[in-house]
């Protein structure tokens, strides 16, 4: 098999990407990261599709941006993605957006797990994927902290689950719980502030239909200014997805 160990590719920023706040949203970015990654491992042999056909899947275990500069529509930019292989229960796939000059405006780590198609018990990579894939090997990941207790919160918002909001697994996609979590916080605080960093620890699958339930607690007087979001279940007894962000202040006015 013959694959380059690193996808690149060369972009634009797509104008569907950008805010309301003039900033690239934190959800759309990570729809860019799932395509990349997407094409990377359908070169591998390895992608959703490819799985299905073993009756295995990936499910997406943790993700952690930070966003060094903004990124300017519409560039252009460079997208990298590259995986390996950690303790033989993860994928470990990073990514990075640089500027022409070679600059890396925004860093990305996201953890993947194989998973059985029928009953989602963890399986060993080894077991499915190609021997050249585990070769490969990579620095132990630097997992941030994401725990939180919502005792109490600033905000709650329930949505319910759209058809539209599911994958081709069949469950909510990664990308929907941040629209989400951001989604609970008011105008015009989402104007006067942007994202640098995000991570999400996704704890359970999300299906069709439901309703789940959003809890928000902002933290303005932290340095930088954190939010963090809980995603529930409907009856509130299951933790879904954790969510933490931290923000700078917004130097755009918005048009």
């Amino acid at each position: 098999m013959s694959f380059d160990p690193i996808f690149s590719q060369k972009m634009l920023l797509p104008y569907s990407v950008m805010g309301a706040n003039n900033h690239v949203r934190m959800d759309r970015l990570l729809s860019v990261f799932q395509d990349a990654a997407g094409i990377h491992a359908h070169q591998m042999g390895v992608s959703g599709f490819d799985l299905a056909q073993k009756q295995v899947k990936w499910v997406i275990s943790r993700y952690q941006i930070r966003v060094n500069q903004p990124l300017q529509w519409p560039g252009p930019y460079e997208l990298r993605t590259w995986r390996f292989p950690w303790k033989n229960l993860y994928e470990i796939r990073q990514f990075e957006i640089l500027s022409p000059d070679g600059v890396p405006h925004i860093q990305a780590l996201s953890v993947w797990v194989m998973v059985k198609a029928a009953n989602t018990r963890p399986v060993r990579l080894s077991f499915h994927m190609p021997p050249e894939l585990m070769t490969q090997t990579g620095t132990p990941p630097d997992l941030w902290a994401n725990t939180f207790d919502f005792v109490q919160w600033d905000h709650e918002t329930q949505f319910p689950v759209r058809v539209h909001d599911l994958d081709m697994n069949q469950h909510v996609n990664n990308t929907i719980y941040t629209t989400w979590a951001l989604e609970t916080l008011p105008m015009p605080w989402l104007f006067n502030h942007v994202p640098v960093t995000l991570v999400i620890n996704f704890l359970k699958e999300t299906f069709y239909p439901g309703t789940v339930s959003v809890k928000t607690c902002v933290s303005d007087h932290t340095d930088p200014v954190t939010t963090r979001h809980g995603i529930f279940n409907e009856s509130g007894d299951e933790t879904l997805a954790v969510l933490t962000l931290t923000w700078n202040p917004n130097s755009h006015v918005p048009v």
